[in-house]
């Protein structure tokens, strides 16, 4: 094998490798708050599991939670009236 090809070919395992890399990396972790104070840490005016559950918290006189189903998913335990919105703000 000549050294243009050598290099190519490496080139090619790299660009790879990083292309694996980008598709495959870590899966994003989702926290499990205590409660609704350590929530507000990070999502000041709550969690929504839909648009539609955040548009609801708006005309109903809330302030507009983060969409994050994945959030609301785990932490569905502060949803306590179950609107779909877990540590609602109200204005």
């Amino acid at each position: 094998m000549s050294s243009a090809r050598a290099v190519r070919a490496a080139l090619l395992a790299a660009t790879t490798t990083v292309s694996m890399l980008a598709v495959a990396g870590p899966a994003q972790a989702v926290t499990d708050y205590a409660n609704c104070d350590a929530l507000h840490q990070d999502y000041k005016y709550g969690v929504a599991k839909s648009k539609a559950a955040a548009n609801k918290q708006v005309r109903t006189g809330h302030y507009r939670p983060a969409v994050k189903p994945a959030v609301y998913a785990v932490n569905d335990e502060s949803d306590a009236d179950k609107d779909g919105t877990a540590c609602e703000v109200t204005r």
